[in-house]
């Protein structure tokens, strides 16, 4: 669909039609997004369409209208805010923050790897936004690379919490056993179809760290299938063996966020932000590699407490 052919460019929603809707920026499994201008408040805001074909059911109307209505409440300068949610035109929408940059996948697909210490610093400002969206009661369940955007100004934002799961819920929104996320960065209970709660999302953010290191995901496939039984079962291959300027106690912090049982994972994202900051600080006081490797008087609280039962 081009531009031309777009019904929906140049309409207007919201309160006294201030939202003019102008082009197409992109479509997911949810839904299409558009950038529009708010007229009222003279700023730029993105605009999420649910999907009204056969896949726009009860449930993925329901997912869509919570995320409105609970991320609407949160306040973080990580996270993008919520404007608006309604029903106009037969359409369910969401207007949010339009963020002008780039996302994690454009960026490694562009320009290569990250440099550690650029890796912990998105990784830490992500963990310090889910951190406030968990003490909301709100989990991501569909964290990647896609899903993070940086501005120019190197301002990490979390966005489209499309599928986002309501802890409180005492409706559930998808059906026991249904399996909703992307394969690659999903946690094992969350690919076995189980209840999930803050820790799944501490395992995609521990995959995603793993991608910024080495450029590749750390469970593959040929297909679906064979990344999702990989996530269940295997070990990726170590980080410092793909990339040699990722030092051990960074390649023990991935390992922690990736485990497959949740109980035996880091516990919360400010734990994640916590520990990222003890290695930023490390990093920047210029240890040898040797140094940064056995740096147990800084890094001793890492690993503390840590262990839990299988």
């Amino acid at each position: 669909m081009t531009d031309a052919t777009d019904e929906l460019i140049g309409q207007r929603f919201g309160q006294d039609g201030c939202l003019v809707i102008g082009k197409r920026l992109g479509e997911g499994g949810m839904g299409a997004v558009y950038k529009a201008h708010d007229e009222k408040n003279d700023r730029p805001v993105a605009i999420k369409f649910l999907r009204m074909d056969g896949m726009a059911d009860r449930e993925a109307i329901s997912r869509f209208k919570r995320e409105g209505r609970k991320f609407g409440l949160l306040r973080h300068a990580n996270l993008v805010r919520v404007y608006a949610l309604g029903r106009e035109h037969g359409r369910i929408y969401i207007a949010s923050e339009f963020v002008d940059g780039r996302n994690l996948f454009e960026i490694l697909t562009e320009d290569g790897v990250f440099a550690v210490e650029w890796a912990l610093e998105v990784c830490r400002d992500v963990a310090n936004a889910l951190q406030a969206a968990h003490e909301a009661q709100v989990i991501h369940r569909d964290l990647k690379p896609e899903n993070i955007m940086i501005r120019a100004d190197r301002v990490v934002k979390v966005l489209d919490f499309g599928i986002a799961k309501d802890l409180d819920a005492s409706i559930v929104l998808t059906r026991q056993g249904t399996y909703i996320g992307t394969p690659a960065y999903s946690a094992p209970e969350q690919i076995r179809g189980e209840d999930i709660d803050h820790r799944a999302d501490i395992f995609s953010l521990g995959v995603i760290l793993y991608e910024l290191l080495t450029g590749q995901v750390a469970f593959q496939g040929r297909h679906t299938t064979e990344v999702l039984k990989a996530t269940l079962k295997e070990d990726p291959i170590p980080v410092s063996r793909l990339n040699e300027s990722v030092v051990n106690p960074v390649a023990r912090l991935i390992e922690k966020m990736i485990r497959k049982s949740p109980r035996r994972r880091i516990g919360t994202m400010k734990e994640v932000a916590e520990d990222t900051d003890r290695l930023l600080t490390a990093l920047a006081d210029g240890y040898t590699d040797e140094e940064k490797s056995g740096i147990k008087t800084v890094l001793k609280k890492i690993f503390e407490g840590w262990r839990r039962p299988a």
